[in-house]
């Protein structure tokens, strides 16, 4: 089975040359790599160029204008500017791919014979270590946005992926929605370079992140269940009320929301039913 593989990069030279070597070295190359330079200012361009005039299955794109308009913006614009003009006959499996990830060798192809042997597989994806230890936002019920991959009907079925934040979270409420199975594989344990940082703060994280949970219609109640795990991360309490204060700010000025009235209640319903079996309630 044929995957695409397409990887948004900025600014990622420290990490992106052990990345480009984890993925020739699997044992099942993808029918494509693509690498898109999103204005970096080091020597990524160069360390991607390298790799795609060495191998013919990578091709290297450089974008040349970028959107700040709102978070997770960037990152996806850069997605579809790789994505863009692909024939989707070309490809059974599209996989985001970030730069700063080492794949076990056998990644690429133990993904494809488990999607092949389950069609019900819509998207999926292995767990994020750093420095050998599971990172703590790393869960069954999801995938990391960082190596996240797609089988195509189902990419094309949710529509894609959104240009916003929380585009890694209404991707996989969307595939359920529409009856695919979101696989998390725990033996499948590839290395993150990098622990997973808030570049903004971890207050501004927080706020963005309650903007985010309003515009996926979570539900106030919903909300709170957040205020209380957020609040249990550093800063702590202050993480917790910058979350919520994101969250009553859009509820206030009736921001928009990014997904339907019925996805909305799909998703407020997946998450009571997550905290049911969590409780044995």
């Amino acid at each position: 089975m044929k995957t695409l593989i397409i990887t948004p990069a900025y600014n990622e030279e420290k990490f992106i040359k052990a990345t480009i070597d984890s993925v020739v070295s699997q044992k099942l190359l993808p029918i494509e790599w693509v690498i898109v330079d999103d204005q970096s200012e080091d020597n990524t361009s160069n360390l991607a160029k390298e790799a795609a005039s060495k191998y013919n299955w990578i091709t290297y794109l450089r974008k040349e204008k970028k959107d700040y308009s709102g978070p997770g913006k960037p990152v996806m614009d850069a997605f579809y500017f790789g994505y863009s003009n692909k024939n989707v006959k070309d490809f059974d499996f599209i996989m985001k791919l970030d730069a700063d990830i080492i794949l076990p060798n056998n990644y690429i192809l133990e993904v494809s014979k488990r999607m092949n042997s389950n069609l019900q597989i819509g998207l999926c994806g292995g767990i994020c270590l750093t420095k050998g230890l599971e990172e703590k936002i790393t869960n069954l019920d999801h995938v990391r946005g960082a190596i996240k991959c797609y089988r195509k009907k189902c990419f094309i079925q949710i529509g894609g992926l959104l240009k916003c934040m929380g585009w890694d979270t209404v991707d996989e409420h969307t595939a359920r929605f529409y009856n695919w199975n979101v696989s998390v594989f725990t033996d499948l344990k590839v290395h993150h370079q990098r622990k997973t940082n808030f570049k903004s703060g971890y207050l501004k994280a927080g706020y963005m992140n309650g903007k985010m949970l309003y515009s996926i219609r979570m539900g106030f109640p919903l909300m709170l269940t957040n205020f209380f795990k957020w609040s249990l991360r550093f800063p702590y309490f202050l993480s917790g009320v910058s979350l919520f204060f994101g969250y009553l700010k859009s509820m206030l000025f009736f921001e928009k929301k990014i997904v339907s009235k019925e996805l909305g209640l799909f998703i407020r319903k997946y998450r009571y039913k997550k905290i049911r079996q969590k409780f044995n309630f």
